[in-house]
């Protein structure tokens, strides 16, 4: 027998549990189009023709805002799982 500290019906996710998921998928969503973005970017402008140091500072960009997306979501996602 499982009990069901939440009171909410069996099976049911809670309304945290929702927004977790829902954050996450948003997270990877918002990854994958800054990729794609930066991606084409790279190919549109021919970084990989230019100086070794402008395709490390385009790489670096790239990272910095990958890890922005990343932490922003990561946060929300934390806090829906301290409401729950």
């Amino acid at each position: 027998m499982s009990s069901n500290p939440s009171n909410s019906p069996v099976g049911q996710p809670q309304p945290a549990t929702k927004e977790m998921k829902r954050s996450l998928l948003i997270m990877v969503g918002s990854v994958v189009v800054l990729d794609a973005i930066a991606i084409g970017v790279y190919q549109l402008a021919h970084i990989s023709d230019r100086l070794v140091t402008t395709q490390e500072t385009f790489v670096a960009v790239w990272v910095v805002l990958t890890l922005i997306v990343v932490t922003t979501m990561m946060k929300r996602i934390r806090q829906a799982r301290r409401r729950q």
